[in-house]
């Protein structure tokens, strides 16, 4: 593997470019399942792709469940912006309540990441396919959930 310097153009030679990972797991009793991932530049980046998915899987909590979510969303996610901007962690939990022992966890980092060479900017590398579909999460989610009773 090689290393590509950041920014040859401007004299840098420095290979390392700090940087945010997030990620949503899906935790059962049985396995944990990587949901998607995304590598961000700016801790507002990486709590962009998560309020998104959370976001996107909202609708389908109890009413009880979206009611912290939504508080989270509206304004509880400033507090984990301002830790991830601090370089900690940030972690959110869903457990719906009529999925017992399901789990969703959002986490983003901070990360130093390395410049690879061969990587167009342009251009993401094809693996990045595999989890770029917005309803990979809910897909997940859907395949452990229990079947709803009649007239749900």
């Amino acid at each position: 593997m090689t290393l590509m310097p950041a920014d040859t153009a401007h004299g840098t030679t420095d290979v390392r470019q700090p940087g945010f990972w997030a990620e949503c797991l899906l935790q059962t009793p049985d396995a944990d399942t990587l949901v998607g991932s995304y590598d961000a530049i700016t801790a507002d980046a990486a709590l962009r792709w998560v309020r998104v998915l959370v976001r996107m899987l909202q609708s389908v909590l109890s009413e009880d469940e979206t009611e912290p979510v939504t508080s989270w969303l509206l304004g509880g996610h400033l507090r984990s912006r301002t830790e991830l901007a601090n370089r900690r962690p940030f972690e959110l939990i869903l457990r719906p309540a009529r999925q017992p022992g399901l789990e969703l966890r959002f986490t983003a980092r901070p990360v130093t990441f390395l410049h690879l060479a061969g990587r167009d900017p342009r251009e993401l590398p094809s693996c990045s396919q595999q989890w770029s579909r917005p309803m990979a999460a809910a897909t997940a989610l859907n395949r452990h959930a229990p079947p709803l009773p009649r007239g749900s």
